[in-house]
């Protein structure tokens, strides 16, 4: 098998974002924050990918 020719790439830090970039990522923390405690109320399980796999995460 042939390796694939890549190089990963590194998040950028959030102090060298511009500002929209760091309001919208702020925007998306604060979502995701809020469907995991609808989540966890409701006692339903998110949905993750891990190590290539869907899982399951218990609230």
């Amino acid at each position: 098998m042939i390796k694939p020719i890549y190089k990963e790439l590194k998040p950028i830090p959030t102090k060298d974002l511009p500002e929209f970039a760091r309001i919208a990522l702020k925007a998306q923390h604060r979502a995701a924050r809020k469907l995991r405690a609808v989540h966890k109320r409701l006692g339903m399980p998110l949905i993750g990918w891990k190590n290539g796999k869907v899982i399951e995460i218990q609230p």
